[in-house]
């Protein structure tokens, strides 16, 4: 998928908006430790870093158990994998459920 830079912060703005709104302080959110993040290495730039995570957020909201995902992904859940889910689900910067 490609995204303009442009629409990239847009997207983050919007996101950074609702999560005012909701009234959180940005401040008060947990930050992913990098070894908790996977993809920390992976994605050069924040703005990268935060669209994957509200991505990936969306894509495990779809489930309704950590099994059914796995199973849908052909892994197996491993430790890391069910701690960085638990880190997505937990802050709501990257969605609710």
């Amino acid at each position: 998928m490609k995204i303009t830079k442009q629409r990239l912060k847009e997207i983050i703005k919007e996101e950074l908006n609702k999560t005012v709104s909701m009234g959180v302080d940005i401040e008060d959110l947990p930050e992913p430790d990098e070894e908790e993040d996977p993809m920390g290495s992976r994605l050069s730039t924040p703005e990268e870093q935060l669209l994957s995570r509200i991505f990936a957020r969306a894509v495990v909201d779809r489930y309704d158990s950590l099994e059914a995902l796995a199973a849908d992904l052909g892994v197996e859940m491993t430790d890391d994998m069910v701690r960085y889910i638990g880190s997505l689900k937990a802050n709501p910067m990257y969605g609710s459920s």
